[in-house]
């Protein structure tokens, strides 16, 4: 590795510390996550639920989800949900801003729907 680059590495490294790589996954406790996204779509239909499709593959074969994706690629905010108006809130706020969030699916659901958000 030349000096030029590995002083670029380092200095990118200092400058963004805290740069997370955005990946949706089944974690060691089973849930299914997908963590430091940013919303790429927000499919809203007249009835029924809201679809998300985050930056990351929801593809089966590199999530290794339990649930489902909603035509491969989309997760579910369901509208019936208690806190659903605070949470579809927060995820039309990080989509504006481009902001990223944490995506956690309620694991008793057989389709990826969102049990929680977190930005």
């Amino acid at each position: 590795m030349s000096q030029r680059f590995s002083g670029a590495l380092l200095a990118l490294s200092l400058v963004f510390p805290a740069v997370s790589w955005a990946t949706c996954a089944r974690e060691a406790d089973g849930s299914d996550i997908c963590a430091f996204e940013q919303i790429q779509m927000v499919y809203v239909t007249q009835a029924g639920p809201i679809y998300l499709m985050p930056t990351s593959s929801l593809a089966p074969s590199s999530t290794n989800f339990s649930c489902t994706p909603v035509a491969g690629r989309y997760v579910e905010l369901n509208p019936a949900a208690p806190n659903f108006k605070a949470m579809y809130a927060a995820i039309l706020s990080a989509r504006v801003v481009g902001a990223t969030v944490t995506l956690v699916m309620d694991p008793s659901q057989s389709v990826c729907t969102i049990a929680y958000v977190t930005l």
